[in-house]
C-alpha cells in the first residue's frame, strides 16, 4: 500500500511539474511577444523622432505613426497586464508546488513511521510465534505426561484391585 502512495505522490509531482513547465512555457511566449512589441515600440519611437526632424515634409505620416504608437502603447499595457497575471499564476503555482513538496515530505515521514511500526509489529509477531510454538511443544509434552500418569494410575489401581482380591481370599481362608 505504501508503494501505491509513493507511486501516486510521484505521479502528482510529475503532473505538477508538467503544469509548471506548461505555465513557464506560456509565460516565456508572452515575454517574447512583449519583447517583440517593445522592440516595435522603440523602433516606432525612433522613427517618430526622425519624422519630427522632417516634420515640415512628413506631417501626415507623423500623425499616422502617432496613432500607431498609441495603439502599440495600449497593446503594451494589455500585454503588461497579461504578463502580471501570468507572474501571479507562476507565484501561485510555485507556492502550491512548495506546499505539495512539504506535504510529500510529511507523508514520507508518516510512511517511514508506519514502516518502523510494521517492522516492530512483525518482530513482535515472530516472537509470539516462537513463544506459541514453544508453548505448544510444552503443552504436548505435558499432555503426554498426563496420559502416561493416567495409564500408570490405571495400572496401579488394577494392581491394587488384584492385591485386594488376593488379600480377601487369604483372609477368608480360600486357597489360591
Amino acid at each position: 500500500m505504501s508503494d501505491n502512495v509513493a507511486t501516486q505522490l510521484e505521479r502528482i509531482q510529475s503532473e505538477l511539474g508538467q503544469i509548471v513547465d506548461a505555465r513557464i512555457a506560456a509565460l516565456e511566449a508572452v515575454l517574447q511577444n512583449a519583447e517583440r512589441m517593445t522592440r516595435r515600440l522603440i523602433k516606432a519611437e525612433v522613427e517618430l523622432e526622425h519624422l519630427n526632424e522632417n516634420e515640415s515634409d512628413m506631417t501626415v505620416q507623423a500623425e499616422a505613426l502617432e496613432a500607431q504608437l498609441l495603439t502599440a502603447r495600449a497593446r503594451n499595457a494589455e500585454i503588461k497586464k497579461d504578463h502580471d497575471a501570468l507572474l501571479n499564476q507562476q507565484e501561485e503555482l510555485t507556492s502550491r508546488s512548495e506546499h505539495l513538496t512539504e506535504t510529500s515530505q510529511a507523508l514520507r515521514q508518516d510512511v517511514e513511521k508506519a514502516r518502523a511500526k510494521v517492522l516492530e509489529i512483525e518482530t513482535e509477531a515472530n516472537t509470539l510465534r516462537t513463544e506459541n510454538t514453544s508453548l505448544r511443544t510444552k503443552a504436548k509434552t505435558l499432555q503426554e505426561n498426563v496420559t502416561r500418569m493416567q495409564q500408570l494410575k490405571d495400572e496401579l489401581m488394577s494392581s491394587i484391585s488384584g492385591l485386594t482380591q488376593q488379600m480377601s481370599g487369604l483372609a477368608s481362608g480360600e486357597p489360591k
